[in-house]
């Protein structure tokens, strides 16, 4: 009887998959909780996801409808024909990640290879850098051949009647595309856990820009990683002109989608500034996050996209900014980029410490490359480096001005304060420092 009942089990489960292999194109399943992808965490309103697993080389849509998550359609698709994970150039794999849609080409443009419709991947993204991985023109895109298993150089074909359908569904930066091995399942109350979690997660860390110290902010960052900070005090220094002016600065965001593969979770969302009735889009944001002793930390933070009026701007925040608070004046932009330059060196960020320093920079008988090792060297050695200026003074002459003011400077081994001198020339529109000295109290 048991024997009889495992096989009537078994029977039932192989009529299952079949039914779901052949689930025609345009047919709509409903994810169960015991079917949810755990790659798929939020997907705003009106968003998919394209998920390709390598395994049974199958491409699926996910979208969001009224009773949930569901699979509108899945297909079959041939990735590279070499198993594993993309590492370089000419391995003819296809990479595992979490990437989004840059552009698409249609078939005017394209080679035949490439089918009726294309579109280029951001392979490979801020994870795959850091992990020494290369390559390009990883996409997904029809074919004019025969569909064939792990058939590709490392892009994802579709036959070209499924590329052109896919393109209904496709929202350029934005429409994830993850790329797996297997997918993995998870239960719905662990979803919404993470969820929660992270959403709570990104609130905290847009009041920390919004209203809180640079340190503050610093804290919901990965000790491993640290982001691009030369634009803080100048964001510090135009958020207070609103304050003082009634009209506060708030950053927003909106339809947030978060995504998870392989201990990496990638948040994306459109990121506004607004003051008073006016609003800002300044671009879609994209963090990645790594689940730290029970807190999400940024190990990553880049724009997917940057709006038009802000593409060519060095920090979009500030530039938006700039739009509500009436610019600084020269000599308050000398000691903003002072107050960088003393907040770099505190963290010991050396490759933007060399930054603030013109090429021809010449002090105590030492050029550029000399002064900043020996600061390097200076960093490796102590714990902790506190430096902190004051009492400041500027001497404008067109592209040059000189800034005297009081430092207190303190390390792990020692303390000091005195006069520091710097003599600076505007490259650019940047303020570079070309001369320095130094008279200890």
């Amino acid at each position: 009887m048991a024997k009889i009942l495992f096989l009537n089990r078994l029977n039932l489960l192989l009529l299952l998959l079949a039914i779901q292999t052949f689930l025609p194109f345009n047919s709509i399943a409903l994810a169960t909780e015991l079917t949810l992808p755990s790659a798929i965490i939020k997907l705003p309103e009106n968003e998919n996801v394209i998920l390709v697993e390598k395994k049974s080389q199958t491409l699926f849509l996910y979208t969001l409808k009224a009773d949930g998550l569901v699979i509108q359609f899945q297909i079959p698709c041939s990735t590279g024909e070499v198993n594993g994970i993309k590492q370089k150039a000419g391995d003819k794999k296809t990479p595992e990640g979490i990437y989004f849609l840059k552009d698409e080409y249609e078939d005017k443009y394209l080679s035949p290879i490439y089918g009726k419709k294309a579109f280029p991947t951001d392979y490979p993204n801020f994870i795959d850098k850091r992990a020494g991985k290369n390559g390009s023109a990883i996409w997904i895109h029809g074919t004019n051949k025969k569909l064939e298993p792990m058939d590709s150089n490392g892009c994802i074909a579709l036959e070209n009647s499924n590329i052109l359908k896919l393109s209904e569904y496709v929202n350029l930066d934005s429409t994830p595309v993850i790329l797996v091995e297997e997918i993995e399942k998870s239960d719905k109350a662990n979803l919404i856990k993470r969820e929660k979690d992270i959403n709570h997660m990104l609130s905290q860390w847009i009041q920390a820009i919004e209203n809180q110290s640079y340190h503050n902010y610093l804290s919901f960052y990965s000790r491993k990683y640290l982001p691009q900070i030369t634009w803080w005090e100048d964001w510090r220094k135009l958020r207070n002109k609103a304050d003082k002016s009634g009209s506060i600065l708030k950053v927003k965001r909106a339809r947030t989608g978060i995504y998870y593969h392989n201990r990496v979770f990638v948040a994306v969302f459109d990121c506004f500034l607004a003051a008073e009735n006016k609003k800002i889009l300044i671009g879609k944001r994209k963090l990645f996050l790594e689940n730290q002793n029970d807190n999400y930390k940024i190990i990553g933070d880049i724009f997917q996209s940057i709006s038009k009026d802000f593409q060519i701007a060095e920090a979009p925040l500030v530039a938006a900014a700039k739009t509500f608070v009436k610019p600084v004046s020269k000599k308050e932009s000398v000691i903003e980029t002072v107050n960088q330059w003393l907040a770099v060196w505190s963290v010991k960020d050396m490759d933007k410490y060399a930054s603030f320093y013109a090429n021809n920079f010449n002090s105590d008988g030492m050029n550029k490359k000399s002064w900043v090792q020996r600061k390097q060297n200076l960093a490796k050695k102590y714990d902790f480096i506190n430096v902190t200026g004051s009492q400041f003074k500027v001497k404008l002459r067109k592209k040059i001005c000189e800034v005297t003011f009081f430092q207190e400077y303190e390390s792990s081994v020692f303390s000091t304060q005195g006069t520091k001198r710097l003599k600076l020339v505007n490259k650019g529109g940047l303020w570079k420092i070309y001369q320095e000295s130094w008279k200890e109290k």
